[in-house]
């Protein structure tokens, strides 16, 4: 029997790790707040439930005191949120799972512009700091746009560009937004590199980073909050070689030895700039577009391997080895209007649903809902995929969807 250690939740990837291998037992450790997460409760041999604000020694003692009763063979963490912890575990019970240095390195972006410039990759100016005089110190060295957001975050929450040092205090107030489950960190200044931004989807199994697909984003200018995909990215092929040679040379810098990633990219005048890398699956439905292009179900190799199996024979990873291979295009466009007022509903569903290569739409806020303008991507209103031939075709679907939903809303003071 292997016994796998589940730090907090993950929902249905409880499930698919459980079904991995009749022989795979389970326990948990997670915060009160991720239970509901926690796919079987009763599936496990323990869970142990630790307040919110535990500090990292006390997951530790729970995690040995467990080790003790049952040895732990694996440790597996689905939920970005308590990656750390996870790893923190591992190490210290000395069983697989990402390296500490890994997570730290991928969860905090001023740890990883240092790391990068170090290991000669890049080297984008940058400066932690809340301090405005040593900001507007940092941008007229720069001498342009500067974007700040906190050094560890997601979402696009807290993320502004300022143009001039006169927009610095409003960029830097934006860094402090809230959002559930997201911790408040220090803001970090980067200097702005123009071009246009994409992603990489990659699950990496026995050494090799096999990438699935490049993704082409859209976002709000002025927000950054990201509005639309589409895969295949509309690049050439020169180009794509280029981003996904980049961005294995990142993941191997940073010590990524198993699971997916979602690494996002600029290419700016100079090359591809990575943004910010994750280890996880990324958001936005990406993995539903994965399996439109790919063919490739990104939950079930991640269960697999934290069930400690091999999936480098996976024919959809093998396939694609070398460079990503397509099959046809998909797209995902957001309802993300920048509006404030009470939500009283969204019109136009039939006519979406009726569209021929619509694979889902959906409303994302309920009715109600008191909208607050557009300040991250908790505040997008609806999505509709799609599935088409090519790029082009998929994206100007997902757009001709996306237009037909119409937001009504009301001013709550006059109600």
């Amino acid at each position: 029997m292997t016994h796998v250690l589940i730090v907090s939740g993950g929902s249905h990837l409880h499930d698919l790790l459980r079904d991995a291998d009749p022989d795979i037992r389970t326990s948990v450790i997670c915060r009160a707040s991720a239970l509901p997460l926690v796919s079987g409760v009763g599936e496990n041999r323990a869970v142990i439930v630790l307040a919110d604000d535990t500090p990292l020694a006390g997951w530790l003692a729970a995690a040995r005191r467990l080790h003790q009763e049952r040895p732990v063979d694996r440790v597996a963490a689905f939920s970005e949120i308590d990656q750390e912890r996870a790893a923190a575990i591992a190490e210290r019970l000395r069983v697989p799972c990402h390296r500490l240095r890994t997570v730290r390195l991928a969860q905090d972006k001023a740890r990883m512009r240092r790391h990068l410039r170090a290991a000669g990759i890049e080297d984008v100016p940058h400066l932690q700091s809340a301090d405005l005089a040593e900001l507007t110190a940092f941008q007229e060295g720069v001498g342009g746009k500067v974007v700040l957001k906190p050094t560890s975050g997601r979402a696009s929450v807290g993320v502004a560009v300022a143009s001039t040092p006169g927009e610095l205090p409003a960029a830097l107030a934006a860094t402090g937004a809230r959002v559930p489950r997201l911790d408040p960190s220090p803001p970090l200044a980067e200097a702005f590199v123009s071009g246009p931004e994409y992603s990489v989807e990659a699950v990496t199994a026995d050494g090799t980073h096999h990438v699935l697909a490049v993704t082409e984003k859209f976002k709000d200018e002025a927000t950054k909050v990201e509005t639309g995909h589409v895969m295949p990215a509309r690049v050439s092929p020169d180009t794509e070689r280029r981003i996904v040679a980049h961005v294995r040379t990142v993941l191997d810098s940073l010590g990524v030895t198993l699971g997916p990633t979602h690494t996002e990219v600029i290419v700016g005048p100079d090359g591809p700039v990575t943004v910010e890398t994750h280890l996880r699956i990324g958001g936005d439905e990406i993995l539903h577009l994965v399996r439109d292009v790919a063919g490739v179900d990104i939950y079930e190799l991640w269960a697999r391997q934290f069930a400690g199996r091999s999936v480098a024979g996976d024919p959809g990873l093998a396939a694609r080895r070398e460079t990503p291979v397509y099959d046809g295009a998909a797209a995902i466009a957001y309802l993300a209007p920048d509006l404030r007022g009470r939500l009283v509903r969204i019109d136009g569903w039939d006519e979406v649903r009726a569209l021929d290569g619509v694979r889902d739409a959906r409303q994302l806020l309920p009715d109600g809902t008191e909208l607050t303008g557009l300040h991250s991507s908790y505040a997008r209103l609806a999505h509709v995929r799609v599935h088409a031939e090519d790029p082009d075709a998929a994206v100007a679907l997902a757009e001709k969807a996306v237009s037909l939903l119409q937001p009504v809303t009301e001013d709550p003071r006059r109600s």
